[in-house]
């Protein structure tokens, strides 16, 4: 595949999101320590390192091996609770059950989708449970919408972003339960999840790259 081929959009989109992902470690460090581990910083910047190191051999990739070559590239190089999370959702992504000719959209409400399945399966969490999960999924439906609807591919990237953003923020009014945070709930109570902004920022950083 060539680089006016589908996996070409997806390897634009991972540059910018791990090009601004590596200058949030401080910042997502900085949530994930108020109940957490305090190193989704750490692992964020060692995944998008390597997302960008392995960037260029995308290019020739059908989309779905391209994503699933980040998953399995995230795993081996960002092997913590979060960076597995983020690479299983990857490997889920890629395997879609999406024909490789639909339209744009409908390709990554699939994707996105399959992705969010994951997270709540290997998390085993829903939403609700103040995870990842509480931005991912309202994306994912941001999406699934605009592709129904026939919405342009900006204007669906930009309602995505502002649901995963509405929905990390409202992380901060839920209770934590599940891992480090559900036992030291009372330090989590009034701030964001670490995970949910991650994907916020994520969806942030795709529109901004957008023509």
């Amino acid at each position: 595949m060539t680089e006016s081929g589908p996996s070409a959009a997806f390897v634009s989109l991972v540059r910018a999101v791990a090009t601004d992902l590596l200058h949030r470690k401080d910042e997502l460090n900085r949530l994930d320590g108020i109940a957490g581990d305090g190193d989704l910083g750490l692992t964020m910047t060692a995944a998008a390192n390597a997302l960008l190191e392995l960037a260029p051999s995308l290019e020739s990739l059908p989309e779905a091996d391209a994503i699933r070559r980040c998953g399995t590239e995230i795993a081996r190089r960002a092997p913590s609770t979060g960076g597995t999370l983020i690479a299983f959702a990857l490997m889920a992504a890629a395997k879609a059950d999406v024909a490789p000719d639909a339209a744009p959209l409908e390709r990554a409400a699939a994707y996105l989708e399959a992705a969010a399945a994951s997270v709540a399966q290997r998390g085993q969490v829903a939403p609700g449970d103040r995870t990842m999960l509480d931005a991912l999924r309202p994306a994912a439906d941001a999406i699934r919408r605009a592709a129904d609807t026939g919405l342009d591919a900006v204007a669906a990237l930009t309602e995505a972003a502002v649901a995963a953003d509405a929905g990390a923020t409202e992380t901060a009014s839920m209770a934590a339960k599940v891992g480090r945070a559900g036992w030291l709930a009372g330090r989590a109570a009034g701030h964001e999840d670490a995970g949910a902004r991650l994907i916020a920022l994520a969806f942030g950083a795709a529109v901004r790259a957008r023509p």
